[in-house]
């Protein structure tokens, strides 16, 4: 008898919700609240994926040979946005960052910092004064084409340079110079694609 009593249960039950379904089909403002509902749902997955890519971290494909041998053509990056808020762009770091005037974001390796003194003679690139070691990531000492005079990193700017020195558009050309730290975007950490040549960088 009870066993036969939970039976009816389950079974007024699901004619309950079969009823409600059916009352629901036929009402306007229900199915409207579920289509408000939906469309609010949509708007903050995209809000959410929208602020990652433009506060946390995005991918970035390497466009050039400007970066190589460190980075190919191609590439893609992992890059991340957050530690810049708390801590400024180091000497060697490699990072995203956009040329005044320019919309295309770059990939550039960081040389110089605020009120260092930049300057190539014969080949070799100088940080006030000293021949910057650059062996853990660049191995062509003496092999820069054009020399450049004295240049001082204004505050709260970088100057930056591919390691491909003889094929980059960087902060040694006319029109670059350097780059304010609101130009900065990103931090490069790894190669994520292709798979085969994932790495830190």
């Amino acid at each position: 008898m009870m066993e036969q009593a939970k039976q009816l249960t389950k079974a007024q039950l699901s004619s309950l919700k079969k009823s409600a379904e059916a009352a629901h089909e036929n009402d306007a403002p229900y199915k409207r609240d579920s289509n408000i509902q939906f469309v609010l749902y949509l708007i903050m997955v995209l809000a959410i994926a929208l602020s990652i890519r433009l506060f946390i971290t995005e991918p970035v494909r390497v466009d050039g040979d400007s970066m190589w041998p460190t980075l190919k053509n191609n590439e893609r990056l992992f890059v991340e946005k957050v530690s810049l808020w708390f801590e400024p762009p180091k000497r060697g770091e490699i990072v995203i960052c956009y040329y005044p005037g320019y919309t295309a974001s770059c990939v550039k390796r960081v040389i110089g910092l605020p009120g260092d003194t930049v300057s190539i003679t014969n080949g070799i690139l100088y940080v006030n004064g000293e021949e910057l070691d650059e062996s853990e990531y660049w191995d062509e000492r003496g092999n820069i084409a054009l020399d450049m005079g004295e240049t001082v990193i204004p505050e709260n700017s970088v100057f930056v340079v591919g390691d491909n020195r003889n094929y980059s558009r960087d902060s040694r050309a006319w029109g670059v110079g350097s780059i304010p730290y609101e130009r900065v975007a990103a931090r490069a950490h790894y190669v994520i694609w292709p798979l085969n040549a994932r790495r830190s960088v």
